[in-house]
């Protein structure tokens, strides 16, 4: 079955069926704040400062709360009362599937234990790379941040799955997307960091980026917001890896046609990643051993 969504996991079985999800992922979203707008509501932050302690994430590796104690917008009290405000009136998937009438308790309880029981062997708040692999602390804090940041900037929550040398020639999806962006990170040997994108996912990331509906902007436009975005990965990327005393660089982002295969001396390193809707690929090239 592989990595997977409650609510994937659900339509899957039959259990409910695609527009119920939307039903209920929108009335999740309707109720469950995040944090800057739960804070917003108790009059702990403004509007303007909350846009502020989002742009600042994007080049920080904290979560809000931590990132606006740290920047004297509030108090350890407050944000733990906002935490607890958050906690207190969560709405999870199954109750929002419930409160509309979707699903019984009954089967709820039955798919939810099945659900859990077959997604507890994957890891998904580690990194688990394949052994052995070169520059493997550049590839770990890499897909670390990238999930971090699809969830802090854009809005997505991710699941990235274990790490696998990967043979190209025989990868069948390697035009499946609808962008595919580059970027050379230089840390003693040469990774490249690859993510490639569905359509819906680049203007979703665009419109996150632009703070603006990027729907019918250009296809330049969309491109580089995503770029933009890679490089808020890889630079954060290259931020943590300092602190753990490794030095290293990136270069400009490139667009590419299509995911390359791996060149004479490297291999591919391909991450699985789930996400609710759209396409997602993330791999690296890293040099052969």
């Amino acid at each position: 079955m592989g990595i997977q969504f409650f609510g994937e996991f659900l339509i899957d079985r039959w259990v409910i069926t695609r527009g119920q999800l939307i039903e209920a992922l929108e009335l999740q979203e309707y109720r469950n704040l995040k944090f800057g707008a739960a804070a917003i509501q108790k009059k702990y932050l403004t509007e303007e400062q909350v846009e502020g302690v989002n742009e600042q994430q994007k080049t920080k590796d904290l979560l809000f709360a931590d990132l606006a104690i740290s920047m004297g917008l509030i108090t350890d009290e407050q944000a733990k009362e906002v935490l607890t405000f958050q906690k207190n009136n969560h709405l999870f998937l199954g109750e929002a599937l419930l409160e509309l009438g979707h699903i019984t308790e009954d089967i709820l309880e039955r798919e939810l234990a099945i659900f859990e029981e077959e997604q507890s062997r994957y890891a998904l708040e580690k990194v688990d790379m394949p052994d052995g692999i070169s520059g493997a602390n550049v590839v770990e804090v890499s897909v670390d941040l990238t999930r971090k940041m699809f969830n802090r900037v854009v809005g997505i929550l991710v699941k990235v799955g274990t790490g696998a040398i990967c043979d190209d020639s025989a990868d069948e999806h390697l035009n499946d997307f609808h962008l595919t962006i580059a970027i050379p990170i230089e840390g003693g040997q040469k990774t490249r960091y690859i993510m490639s994108v569905s359509s819906d996912v680049a203007v979703l990331i665009a419109s996150c980026i632009l703070k603006e509906d990027a729907t019918r902007e250009s296809e330049e436009v969309v491109e580089d917001a995503v770029k933009e975005f890679c490089n808020i990965v890889c630079g954060n990327a290259v931020a943590k890896l300092a602190q753990m005393g490794i030095q290293a660089d990136i270069s400009p982002p490139e667009s590419l046609p299509a995911i390359p295969t791996a060149e004479a001396g490297e291999i591919s390193v391909v991450f699985p990643i789930r996400l609710a809707e759209g396409g997602l690929d993330l791999r690296f090239l890293v040099p052969g051993n």
